[in-house]
């Protein structure tokens, strides 16, 4: 019920967010008799760009297009699979009908789906649309390779699937691996020492009563192969978290995960299928009180 309240206020409230920005973008009207969520989600996304001129370059209408891809990307979040898909195919048919839309708007997408620091970022509805970009291209194209590639990373450990296993090691020494690992929900934060973004965060994710939850057990995992300088950096972690190092760097010599950026959580539940992908705190609370 939660899911859906947030989709109403979100298609009921978008034309007051975009005339507060000052940009107009031209949203489709929904038709009145379409009274279901489902129904107003589907055909937002499916007309969403029916009234916008994309041969127009302007910066003004450049301005006018952010807001909408903003707006789209956001929406994507919440339909299907078979109409995230539709969408994207719709959207990707015109905006890289020519050379500059294809550099135009693979920024805007890299800017709102990749970049680690936006609240956007969505490696699912990224997903699409790259399936999406990857056939506006020929098979011989070198762009089209690149985007397969990213397919490939973006698409690691999606929400629903079992997660990757891999070894690891204590800091006593002993050895496992993530599957032998045995609790109602798995959290596993991948982390460096010489990261100070984690030197900010995880004072934060020691602090929260959540992730003290009895059902959770915690993992704080070093991927990389410098497994000398882990064991050399004092750690401060609750007694009852785990801290480990992955053996010769397996998970980023492999790239078991996509880490963009660290610390990265994932929540997992009892058969280790991905439930939160390389989230937020507020997103894996959530998910522990559903």
């Amino acid at each position: 019920m939660r899911r859906f309240v947030c989709l109403l206020l979100l298609l009921n409230c978008m034309f007051v967010t975009v005339s507060r920005a000052q940009v107009r973008f031209p949203f489709p009207q929904i038709p009145a008799m379409i009274t279901d969520q489902q129904g107003r989600l589907a055909y937002m996304l499916e007309h969403f760009w029916d009234n916008y001129h994309f041969n127009d370059t302007t910066k003004a209408n450049q301005d006018v297009a952010e807001q909408g891809v903003s707006d789209f990307v956001n929406l994507m979040q919440y339909a299907d699979s078979s109409l995230a898909r539709r969408a994207a195919d719709q959207f990707v048919s015109k905006a890289f009908a020519t050379q500059w839309g294809r550099s135009h708007y693979e920024g805007l997408l890299d800017h709102y789906l990749a970049n680690p620091e936006s609240p956007l970022r969505n490696d699912v509805v990224f997903s699409h649309l790259l399936r999406s970009m990857i056939e506006n291209y020929p098979k011989d194209d070198v762009r089209r390779s690149r985007l397969q590639y990213r397919l490939h990373l973006v698409t690691k450990n999606q929400p629903g699937t079992k997660a990757t296993d891999f070894n690891f090691e204590t800091r006593q020494g002993k050895r496992s691996s993530l599957h032998k690992v045995q609790s109602p929900y798995t959290l596993l934060i991948f982390n460096d020492p010489e990261c100070e973004h984690c030197h900010e965060i995880m004072p934060k994710l020691i602090a929260t009563p959540a992730l003290q939850d009895k059902r959770l057990k915690v993992l704080t995992v070093y991927p990389d192969t410098n497994t000398s300088l882990w064991k050399k950096s004092p750690r401060n972690l609750p007694a009852n978290w785990i801290d480990v190092c992955s053996p010769q760097g397996e998970v980023m010599e492999k790239q078991l995960y996509h880490l963009p950026a660290m610390p990265s959580l994932y929540l997992l539940d009892e058969q280790k299928r991905v439930l939160v992908k390389d989230g937020t705190i507020d997103a894996v609370i959530q998910k522990l009180k559903e």
